[in-house]
């Protein structure tokens, strides 16, 4: 199916829909700080248990060793230099790598920094990889289109200027698919098998933590991008409770749907970047002023008696390989005390309505955004024209309709989450697909992420092994609004067992 195909089939699931009555607000609005949960469980009062030796390549590791004098801010960017040099040629993770004497010299003024007691943070001398539709001041924001070859931002984005405060030296911008428009990144390569995608759109930014080009990376999730990458290529993958991060900065895909996101090898790498990252800003309107956590608080618990749905709906057509690593995950979690429990919501049709009418109202606000390209038609590739050329059309009475199922799905699952400390399911349905047949399983890669960006709660796609091929899989998470310490808690102990 070509990309008009499926626009216009998500159309169809729309105007099939049955709007519900008068009496319903008309359209949806974000309401998450107002139904936050009043019974949310107190994570840190779980007790402590002893934490994991710092794997390889993480950043806990190098803060580590950073401390201990054994390794230098210097040395892990020239790592990463050599390993991009190594490998970046067959992957094709970074549109842009920033000059090595700049990069260098910010290491060694951080080295300086770190000599004379000052210390930023866990962050301090490491580096990151920031996805390219995220303004970073210095290197260009093509958001790996032609429409905007040559654009130089005049500022860093919010996210990336309080990565810098807190130390990180960003290496360079990472692949997207184009305007992050897709959940594949088509022009790279998965590290574990070169013949097929990593995901996306978030693409580039697993592959730059997959391999070690950086430790940390920033991109974005608009219905999957964050996780679906993540699972393809064996790393973390978090998207935080809508409001949670600033968004200013990042290309404009769907204003109500725009998320930041957050990659790395493990739970604990995200929760220290999730501290230097949170904070209202007054440059993102839908930032919320809420006091600041310490995201790593939550790592380390005895998560014995949380109780956890198996959305076994978003079991469906996934492929028996993944659905035996899954298994084994679910396995886990029960080793470790967990209650999980088999839940038939979110329903098989959730999931289609979430997928269909998240399409119409992500598409048409993004088909409103690059009104601003009047003239580029000729530039975009061809799905990516397609996708705003049908989203140009919708009538206004069909997006409020999406929207008003927004609002009702949202109701029904915050009212299911308060029976439970979060659902788990398999990520993706199938693992890495070959390159040339990934447009195939566009729907199929995303389905069961897709909901949670829908409606602005947190999600976490976490290693869940290999499929007997070699290929990994990933377990998703999502919780309560604002429970994201419930994920991570959980996310934590699943890596203690790995």
């Amino acid at each position: 199916m070509s990309a008009r195909d499926d626009f216009q089939a998500a159309l169809a699931d729309l105007q099939a829909y049955k709007v519900d009555g008068l009496a319903r607000r008309p359209a949806f609005i974000y309401s998450l700080a107002r139904n936050e949960s009043k019974n949310r469980r107190d994570v840190r009062a779980l007790p402590k248990v002893t934490p994991p030796t710092p794997g390889e390549g993480t950043l806990a590791e190098a803060a580590a060793g950073m401390a201990a004098g054994s390794v230098s801010a210097s040395q892990l960017v020239q790592q990463a230099l050599d390993t991009i040099e190594a490998k970046d040629k067959e992957l094709n993770a970074f549109v842009h790598v920033a000059p090595t004497a700049s990069l260098m010299e910010q290491a060694t003024a951080l080295d300086k920094e770190r000599a004379a007691g000052k210390l930023r943070g866990p962050l301090h001398g490491i580096p990151v990889s920031v996805k390219d539709i995220v303004h970073v001041k210095g290197m260009p924001t093509t958001a790996s289109s032609k429409v905007m070859a040559g654009y130089m931002p005049d500022e860093d984005g919010t996210p990336v200027r309080l990565l810098k405060e807190a130390g990180a030296i960003v290496m360079g911008k990472t692949h997207t698919h184009e305007f992050a428009l897709g959940v594949t990144t088509s022009q790279s390569r998965n590290p574990w098998d070169t013949t097929r995608d990593p995901g996306g759109s978030s693409g580039g930014s697993a592959i730059s933590i997959a391999t070690g080009m950086s430790m940390l990376s920033l991109g974005t999730d608009t219905r999957a991008s964050i996780r679906v990458p993540a699972s393809l290529c064996g790393i973390v993958g978090y998207k935080p409770t809508f409001g949670l991060v600033s968004t200013d900065g990042i290309v404009t895909l769907s204003w109500s749907m725009d998320h930041a996101g957050l990659q790395a090898k493990t739970a604990q790498d995200v929760a220290h970047m999730m501290n230097a990252l949170q904070g209202v800003d007054p440059k993102d309107p839908a930032s919320l002023d809420r006091p600041n956590d310490d995201y790593t608080d939550y790592l380390h618990r005895d998560v014995r008696g949380l109780r956890v749905g198996l959305a076994v709906n978003g079991l469906n057509e996934v492929d028996a390989e993944v659905l035996t690593a899954f298994g084994r995950t679910v396995d886990t979690l029960r080793s470790l005390g967990v209650e999980v429990v088999d839940t038939e919501t979110p329903t098989a049709e959730d999931y289609r309505l979430a997928t269909s009418l998240g399409l119409i109202v992500s598409r048409s606000e993004a088909a409103a955004y690059h009104h601003s390209f009047p003239d580029a038609g000729p530039l975009y590739t061809r799905p990516v024209f397609e996708q705003l050329d049908e989203a140009s059309k919708v009538r206004a009475m069909d997006y409020l309709n999406a929207q008003r199922f927004r609002s009702e799905f949202q109701e029904r699952m915050l009212a299911h989450l308060s029976g439970f400390d979060a659902l788990i399911m398999p990520t993706t349905k199938v693992a890495a697909p070959k390159v040339e047949e990934a447009d195939k399983y566009l729907i199929i890669l995303s389905t069961n992420c897709i909901p949670w960006s829908f409606i602005g709660i947190p999600a976490i796609s976490v290693p869940s092994g290999l499929t007997s091929g070699g290929l990994p899989v990933g377990a998703q998470m999502v919780a309560s609004p604002f429970d994201d310490g419930i994920l991570l808690a959980l996310a934590s102990a699943l890596e203690s067992q790995a």
